[in-house]
C-alpha cells in the first residue's frame, strides 16, 4: 500500500489527507474485518473498532501497548513472526491460517501486507483477519473433548495439558482455586435448573475478569480454576474475581426469576515456589482456598459446603 505519486492520476485529491488520515479511513471502511497495524517489533500501532470488541470478547486484557504475538499463539516464537514478516516484504502479502491464542480451540484467516509511505519513520504492517468458520473434523472433536458442556469454560482435562505445556513455556505463574460458598444449599433450596444457571454467571464473570495470558477451567462441580501467566498478577487476579463473584444474582425471567446471594472462597498456588508438579500446586491452591473459607466462616460468613 503506497501513497506517493498519487497526484499523478484521477486519485490526485487522496495526496491531500495525511497517512494516519488514510489509515483511520482504511480501518473504518475494514470494520467487518480484525485489522491491526504493527511495527516490526509486533507491537501495535493502530486498530479499528472490530478489533478491540474482539480482544475484548475473548480471553484477552485489552492494553493500548499490545502485542500481535500475543493474539496469534505461533507469533511467540520469534524466528516464525520474523519469518512471516519477511515473506510479506518479498511477496507485498502473506496469507495463511493461524491459531488464535485463547482457550478456544479455532484458527483465523490472515492477510498481512507491508505498508509503506515516505512519511513512516517506522516499517509498519497490515494485519487483517476474521474468524476461520471452517473447522476439521480433529479441531471440532478437541473442542468438544476439551469444552466444559455447561460453562463453556475448558475442562479438567484440558487444564492437565495446558499446566503441562505452560511449565515448559514460562519459568513462574500462578494458579487459583476457586470455590462458591454454600453452593449445595442453594441447588437443595432452589433445584438444579438454578444452581446450574448460576454456574454459568459465575463463568461468564470469570471470563469478564480474566485477561491476556490468563486461562478458566472448570475443574467439577462448583470450582474452578484459573492459570495466571504472569505470576505478579496472580493476587490481583483474586482480588477482582472474589469482587465480581460476590453479591446477588438475578436468575430466570421476570416474575418467575430467582435471586441468589453468594460469595466465594479462592485459593492461590505459585510454580515452582509452591509446586513443580499438578498434584502438588493443587493441593496448595486447595489448602489456601480451605484457609480463606475459614476466615470468612470466622468473621460469621456463611461458607458450607
Amino acid at each position: 500500500m503506497c501513497f506517493k505519486n498519487l497526484h499523478k492520476d484521477k486519485l490526485a485529491w487522496l495526496s491531500e489527507f495525511s497517512h494516519i488520515e488514510m489509515m483511520n479511513c482504511l480501518l473504518t471502511i475494514l470494520d467487518i474485518y480484525n485489522v491491526v497495524l504493527i511495527d516490526k517489533k509486533g507491537e501495535f500501532v493502530r486498530y479499528n473498532q472490530q478489533f478491540k470488541t474482539f480482544i475484548q470478547s475473548g480471553d484477552y486484557h485489552f492494553a493500548d501497548q499490545g502485542c500481535i504475538a500475543d493474539v496469534f499463539k505461533e507469533l511467540k516464537e520469534q524466528h516464525l513472526f520474523a519469518s512471516i514478516l519477511s515473506k510479506a516484504e518479498h511477496n507485498g502479502i502473506w496469507s495463511g491460517r493461524l491459531l488464535i491464542n485463547s482457550s478456544d480451540f479455532y484458527k483465523a484467516q490472515v492477510h498481512i501486507s507491508r505498508v509503506s509511505g515516505s512519511q513512516l519513520h517506522n516499517q509498519i504492517y497490515m494485519f487483517l483477519f476474521f474468524k476461520d468458520e471452517a473447522k476439521s473434523a480433529e479441531e471440532k472433536w478437541k473442542e468438544l473433548a476439551y469444552t466444559d458442556e455447561l460453562t463453556g469454560l475448558s475442562n479438567w482435562r484440558k487444564f492437565r495439558e495446558k499446566l503441562s505445556a505452560i511449565k515448559k513455556e514460562r519459568e513462574s505463574f500462578g494458579l487459583l482455586f476457586i470455590d462458591i460458598n454454600n453452593f449445595k444449599e442453594i441447588n437443595d433450596q432452589h433445584g438444579h435448573i438454578v444452581g446450574d444457571k448460576l454456574l454459568q454467571l459465575c463463568s461468564n464473570r470469570i471470563k469478564e475478569v480474566i485477561g491476556l495470558n490468563m486461562h478458566a477451567f472448570r475443574k467439577s462441580g462448583d470450582e474452578f480454576l484459573v492459570i495466571v501467566e504472569e505470576v505478579e498478577k496472580t493476587e490481583y487476579v483474586e482480588k477482582k474475581i472474589k469482587r465480581r463473584l460476590s453479591g446477588d444474582f438475578l436468575i430466570g425471567e421476570s416474575a418467575e426469576s430467582v435471586s441468589v446471594s453468594i460469595s466465594v472462597s479462592i485459593g492461590l498456588s505459585t510454580y515452582p515456589a509452591l509446586g513443580q508438579d499438578e498434584e502438588t500446586l493443587i493441593h496448595h491452591a486447595d489448602m489456601s482456598m480451605f484457609k480463606d473459607k475459614m476466615r470468612k466462616m470466622e468473621r460469621g460468613i456463611s461458607c458450607g459446603d
